[in-house]
């Protein structure tokens, strides 16, 4: 299998990591619209609650059994809208993911196997260090960081190449000098720990691809953003910052 049959190949993982995403957001914003009807029914409850009670105090004994099947049912029915609450919007427990050294050096592995042009990695942070994503969800990050900058560097405007097939991209690509840069960098804001990992190249990045959906969704999903700057000397750079979750430990003394 060819370089670019194999990039293809990665192309193709992406869009299918992608569509899984997709689907957790579908299912999260129907869990969000469930949470928000269920609280709108706890209030009415509570409005049944009370005015219940008010009866129970201005009726005669005569109607104290039906009030007090009103309440009953009020009550059930709270106790059952608080449960599905619970399942429609639980606790956001925030959980350490995986060290970030091994996820992104495997990553960039992968990626070095099937581009043709160069990708240099700078980690600048402790193996160890945890945000929420997943071993996944940072592999995927840097296959679309990584697949949009080959796109990027390929698709800078060539001598007699206005329409060019797959072989001849291959060639272009071989003959460009450029290196598609990954700086993996930790940074304090506003006293807390973020870590950001920094693609740069010559090539323009940010277009309109479609790896940086998946991205853009996965840095949403574990409290980062995706952010894109001019770089100094030309090129642009595409900035994941993700917040800390479990700063690596010092060794023992």
């Amino acid at each position: 299998m060819t370089k670019i049959n194999e990039r293809l190949a990665l192309v193709e993982r992406q869009r299918r990591f992608e569509w899984e995403l997709a689907r957790d957001v579908q299912t999260h914003a129907a869990a969000q619209f469930v949470a928000g009807k269920t609280h709108d029914l706890l209030n009415l409850v509570q409005i049944v609650q009370l005015a219940s009670l008010e009866l129970s105090r201005r009726c005669s004994e005569d109607a104290a059994e039906f009030i007090a099947d009103l309440m009953k049912a009020a009550d059930d029915a709270k106790h059952q809208l608080t449960e599905l609450m619970a399942v429609a919007r639980p606790e956001r427990i925030v959980v350490a993911g995986a060290h970030v050294g091994a996820a992104i050096t495997a990553a960039v592995e992968t990626v070095r196997a099937v581009s043709t042009i160069a990708v240099d990695l700078h980690l600048t942070v402790h193996p160890e260090v945890t945000t929420r994503c997943t071993a996944a969800e940072l592999e995927h990050l840097i296959y679309g960081l990584t697949l949009d900058a080959v796109a990027g560097v390929a698709d800078q405007p060539q001598a007699g190449a206005a329409e060019r097939s797959i072989e001849s991209e291959r060639a272009i690509e071989s003959t460009i000098e450029s290196t598609i840069e990954l700086l993996v960098r930790e940074r304090t804001i506003d006293g807390k720990l973020w870590l950001e990992i920094v693609c740069s190249t010559r090539g323009v990045l940010g277009s309109e691809h479609f790896d940086l959906r998946a991205v853009e969704a996965i840095a949403h999903k574990n409290g980062g953003e995706l952010a894109r700057s001019e770089r100094r000397g030309g090129g642009t750079e595409l900035v994941v910052a993700l917040p800390i979750v479990a700063p690596a430990l010092p060794p023992p003394a």
